[in-house]
């Protein structure tokens, strides 16, 4: 698998491009994330491989349910033939139309995690239903344990030789769109008189409701062009 990555990165540092990429190949998947998980409950995503995967990145979020979010709270594997199956609609009422919308239909979900800790997610879809074999579970599995190495490995040399980036997060950057969304939801929470947990209930329902991502009614939030009324919850 580590040579599969290597390949994949050609001479540059590893990052989560290429970790995204082995494990399309190695799955024979059609698409895949890696999010990373700036703390337990926060998460922000590394790399999608292509629109599909990265709108249901973006759907998990903003809906708060979906194989990703669960793989990522449980510490387990979730693996799911298919998403547009009654199993799937019934346990994620909200995200199995919109990942079955977009094109998905297999989703597999693999923790990133050491011991107990939980460092973020590895999932991948097909258009396609069908199940994983055993083979293919295994090698995502072994791709998960390559991309936790090149994590804690920040500040070493890489194993394909390429010469180390110090200053670099070592899967490739701080991850992509996360960091308004976590003001938003700080300005709300003031705005509501609230918690963060339920200021971010209120930003994501309200993306939801009124269909738009929620990176874009975040950052409405935090430019002052929104802002949230106490009124507009009566049973707050």
């Amino acid at each position: 698998m580590w040579a599969l990555v290597a390949g994949c990165a050609d001479g540059e540092a590893v990052s989560a491009a290429h970790v995204c990429g082995a494990a399309v190949v190695a799955v024979e998947a059609d698409g895949a994330a890696l999010s990373v998980a700036a703390r337990p409950d926060r998460r922000q995503r590394a790399h999608a491989t292509d629109a599909v995967a990265a709108l249901l990145e973006e759907q998990q979020f903003t809906l708060g349910e979906g194989p990703s979010i669960e793989a990522g709270s449980s510490g387990g594997q979730v693996l799911v033939a298919d998403v547009s199956a009654p199993a799937g609609a019934s346990r994620w009422p909200m995200f199995a139309p919109a990942a079955t919308a977009a094109g998905a239909r297999g989703m597999f979900a693999f923790p990133l995690q050491v011991g107990a800790i939980r460092l973020g997610v590895l999932t991948l879809y097909r258009v396609r239903p069908g199940s994983l074999t055993r083979e293919q579970v295994a090698d995502a599995v072994t791709l998960c344990r390559t991309a936790v190495a090149v994590m804690l490995a920040a500040g070493r040399p890489p194993l394909n030789g390429a010469a180390p980036d110090q200053g670099a997060w070592p899967l490739g950057g701080p991850g992509e769109g996360r960091i308004e969304v976590y003001q938003a939801t700080g300005m709300v929470a003031v705005q509501l008189g609230v918690g963060l947990q339920d200021a971010f209930a209120a930003l994501r329902a309200r993306a939801f409701t009124e269909d738009v991502p929620l990176a874009r009614l975040a950052r409405q939030v935090v430019d002052r062009r929104l802002r949230f009324h106490p009124d507009d919850f009566p049973d707050n």
